[in-house]
């Protein structure tokens, strides 16, 4: 899975979920200093936790990640 287009549908949940822009800022910033292989959980972040997402399995031309601690999905298409 592209890390770019993950963070492209994180950051479009939180814009959809009225993130404030400077907690936005915040999780770009952390995004930006993680290890490799590391994936923080958007929702859990805004409310002050690290909670790591998980990948599953792609279906057709979407790869999905979800937080094993909020149970939040994500949906990443994937580009051919």
């Amino acid at each position: 899975m592209q890390n770019l287009a993950l963070l492209h549908v994180l950051l479009d949940h939180l814009e959809a979920v009225d993130t404030s822009p400077a907690d936005i800022q915040h999780f770009v910033d952390r995004w930006g200093r993680l290890r490799h292989g590391y994936l923080p959980c958007p929702v859990c972040y805004i409310k002050g936790e690290e909670q790591p997402l998980t990948p599953l399995s792609a279906e057709g031309n979407v790869e999905s990640v979800v937080c094993r601690s909020c149970g939040t999905r994500f949906k990443v298409p994937i580009e051919e």
